[in-house]
């Protein structure tokens, strides 16, 4: 485990207790840019959110006594307190999703069974090392979304605050629970081989999970043969920006490697032009602004930089 890597993850940490008007008018039926494929599969992932933050929460909160760093433990603490609040936040979303005749009660209470089953079957080490594989997976997807803002931007800009705000605090603490486990585990090849167990576990649960909840809320939505929808999706998830493409051909092999941390790849740049705006005006909304004017910036630059503008003007 790299101590950079752990001393930016512990520099980061801000819990921010805010609260959000998530209703049926701010969360609509199709909330992500009116698209019900796209909305549908980050509902299959978001409907988790609320019991599943609560879970890493706790199973952080059961290695506190094992933590004898008091870095790794105060890091640790902050991780539960910003985790309790996005619970909450996303209780609301996905009371208004329901609201909507969406089923995402039912999603969560899928994935709470399995939850509740894993737990009773498993150590301590192992749900930390679940967790800090799913952290993983939400970190690497947050970074995603954080690198191209445009995404949602027909989405209501008070559900885009709190998903960015969320994104940008997963982004803060997506090396504590992977560092948590380590510690507590005790490091070495035992903590090795439970760290590449919990990542498997993960994924044999959680993609089929994912795809299945999706199929279900697509059939209740009467979405399901909703065939040029799904065509959009499939653009976002494995064409630009790509989310899953980038996780499982950018992000997932190196969680394998022995000498792996979260922070490896320090994107750090693009949270803090959310923090310091939002650190400036206490404004979430003004907040995502930054982040689509330095997405613009960007895209400014790659086209005065491209070779074909360089031919053109040549």
């Amino acid at each position: 485990m790299s101590a950079a890597g752990k001393l930016i993850g512990y520099e980061e940490v801000v819990p921010r207790d805010l609260h959000f008007q998530l209703n049926t008018e701010t969360v609509e039926r199709h909330w992500f840019n009116g698209d019900p494929w796209t909305t549908h599969w980050m509902n299959a992932i978001l409907s988790a959110v609320p019991d599943g933050e609560r879970w890493v929460m706790n199973s952080a909160r059961a290695q506190l006594d094992n933590l004898h760093d008091p870095e790794v433990r105060q890091a640790a603490i902050n991780f539960c307190r910003q985790e309790r609040i996005h619970a909450r936040e996303h209780d609301e979303m996905n009371a208004a999703c329901v609201a909507h005749g969406i089923p995402v009660d039912k999603v969560e209470a899928v994935f709470t069974k399995l939850r509740t089953g894993l737990q009773s079957g498993l150590s301590n080490d192992m749900q930390s090392s679940i967790a800090a594989a799913f952290e993983h997976f939400t970190a690497v997807i947050s970074s995603v979304m954080l690198e191209n803002p445009e995404m949602f931007d027909k989405t209501h800009p008070e559900l885009r605050a709190m998903l960015f705000w969320h994104f940008v605090e997963e982004t803060e603490h997506k090396g504590v629970s992977f560092d948590v486990f380590v510690a507590a585990s005790g490091g070495g090849v035992t903590s090795y081989a439970k760290r590449v167990y919990g990542m498997a576990l993960a994924t044999v649960v959680g993609l089929p999970l994912m795809v299945g909840n999706q199929a279900y809320l697509l059939y209740r939505d009467k979405q399901l043969t909703n065939w040029r929808s799904a065509l959009k999706m499939s653009k976002v998830l494995f064409g630009k920006p790509g989310i899953l493409a980038s996780i499982f051909k950018s992000h997932y092999v190196p969680y394998f490697m022995p000498d792996f941390h979260p922070w490896d790849d320090d994107n750090r740049e693009v949270i803090h032009v959310w923090k310091r705006e939002y650190e400036k005006t206490e404004d979430t909304h003004k907040a995502f602004d930054a982040l689509m004017a330095r997405q613009r910036k960007r895209r400014v630059k790659a086209v005065a930089n491209s070779p074909r503008l360089a031919i053109q003007t040549a």
